[in-house]
């Protein structure tokens, strides 16, 4: 320990050998900031991360100087996501002490990971961006958001915390009691998470007891701890086997192929099929003409009979050919562009008719046609998929199933990069009872989003 006069070393007396400072208070101070910071580190050694900084930032206050504290600090802050706050302790460390200090090597380690430093800047950017979307009450898209700062920082606390507040709102206790305990794994005694969790039990058990929705009761019955006698059981959720899934999978596969298949080949060959029939039919209606040209009034009554029915055959045709009256892709462009310009919240309207115009018409458009499409697809698409989602999730509060599963379906169709969508379209079979296509889709986001946090959930809720 050096005077904090002269900056000479202390001895056990109560005064510096050196400049006769007065040094019993300052000696005390620094004791009580070592104590402190021995105090934060056995409590980080067990995962008490909030205790261990509330102990490390109270040891700087007796010593702002405390390297050892300060980088510890930092640490504590970065394991627990907040890896500005680390930095910045860090980098404070580094001014005290520039010389053999460990802080040195931490930031080195992130200075020279851009792409680290660029994770933690989109990480900051997607929580505040969340945090702005439930100030708008558009809570969907803030859980949207957090689910893609979780994948990316798996450790930041304040995500979870939001988060599980989200599905509080939302009533979805089994999903925010998850989410809590994820985030008590990383900090064992987080005040906030043990109190959010405590909050969650409570409901659920009131669930248990008092709900009149059986299955309501059987899910919260699954998730939450019951009594027996004096002894607290825990019931815990297993996951069922999987048995012959991917045979499953698979027929499902040769279904949809062979649904695809006569979609597209068989409407076109029962056109030509019927339209080879009224050639045949106009030929015969020709000859017969030919060979009795010459007979009397008749004759002449049969052919205006056979010219009405050929043009009824024409019109018949061409009603399969899709003219007279069909809508083709310019009626269904310039019904799109009548309902975008005719109401702002027509957006679902929009998308639904330029779905009806072919990737195949599109590239062989004129230039024109292609550049008011994608006007259209563009400002009514991301309108479109927050009103899908949000009718679909007032219809899962209905339990009216079938209208979700269209409306997440639609939303899924316009932006499938975002396993949330999928996971929705997911739970709203299973809710319906469609187990078989529920655990398709869970599956599906398993595949296509292997590093995702919904690829983790996804495992849990694949049922028989």
């Amino acid at each position: 320990m050096k005077c904090y006069a002269c900056g000479n070393r202390l001895n056990e007396l109560d005064y510096c050998p050196t400049c006769k400072a007065d040094v019993r208070l300052y000696k005390k101070i620094i004791s009580n900031s070592n104590a402190l910071y021995n105090d934060g580190l056995e409590k980080a050694r067990v995962r008490d991360l909030s205790g261990a900084a509330q102990s490390l930032r109270q040891s700087l206050k007796y010593d702002k100087k405390n390297i050892n504290a300060r980088n510890l600090l930092g640490l504590v802050y970065f394991e627990m996501g907040e890896s500005v706050l680390a930095l910045s302790e860090w980098i404070i460390s580094k001014n005290y002490e520039s010389k053999k200090n460990i802080a040195d090597d931490y930031i080195n380690i992130l200075s020279a990971n851009q792409n680290k430093l660029d994770t933690i800047n989109q990480t900051l950017k997607k929580y505040n961006q969340a945090l702005q979307y439930c100030y708008q009450d558009t809570r969907d898209l803030a859980e949207i958001q957090l689910k893609k700062v979780l994948s990316i920082n798996k450790n930041l606390i304040s995500a979870y915390q939001l988060l599980a507040l989200i599905y509080i709102d939302n009533g979805d206790y089994s999903k925010a009691r998850r989410i809590l305990l994820k985030s008590l794994s990383i900090d064992a005694t987080n005040t906030r998470s043990r109190y959010y969790l405590l909050n969650v039990n409570e409901a659920l058990k009131d669930i248990a007891e008092h709900s009149s929705d059986k299955k309501k009761r059987q899910d919260a019955l699954n998730t939450i701890s019951y009594q027996s006698g004096n002894d607290t059981i825990i019931q815990p959720a297993l996951p069922k086997e999987r048995v012959g899934m991917s045979s499953i999978i698979n027929i499902i596969l040769g279904l949809l192929v062979g649904i695809a298949i006569c979609w597209f080949l068989v409407l076109p060959a029962r056109i030509e099929n019927e339209t080879e029939g009224y050639d045949k039919q106009y030929k015969l209606v020709s000859e017969e003409l030919a060979a009795e040209k010459s007979n009397s009034q008749e004759r002449e009554q049969i052919l205006t009979q056979y010219e009405t029915k050929l043009t009824e055959y024409e019109d018949e045709i061409n009603y399969l050919k899709g003219s007279n009256g069909v809508m083709n892709e310019n009626d269904y462009l310039m019904k799109a562009a009548s309902e975008y310009l005719g109401s702002e919240d027509a957006s679902s309207a929009v998308i639904d008719n330029l779905t009806n115009i072919s990737e195949e018409y599109l590239q062989g458009a004129n230039p024109s046609f292609v550049e008011l499409y994608n006007i259209l697809s563009q400002n009514a698409g991301s309108n479109a998929i927050s009103k899908y989602v949000a009718d679909a999730k007032t219809a899962m509060r209905q339990n009216d199933y079938t209208t979700a599963i269209d409306n997440f379906s639609k939303a899924w169709n316009l932006h499938q990069d975002d396993p949330e969508l999928l996971m929705s379209l997911a739970h709203a079979y299973r809710e319906s009872g469609d187990i078989n296509k529920a655990n398709e889709l869970y599956t599906q986001v398993m595949n296509t989003f292997p590093e995702s946090q919904a690829a983790i959930d996804a495992g849990d809720y694949i049922t028989e």
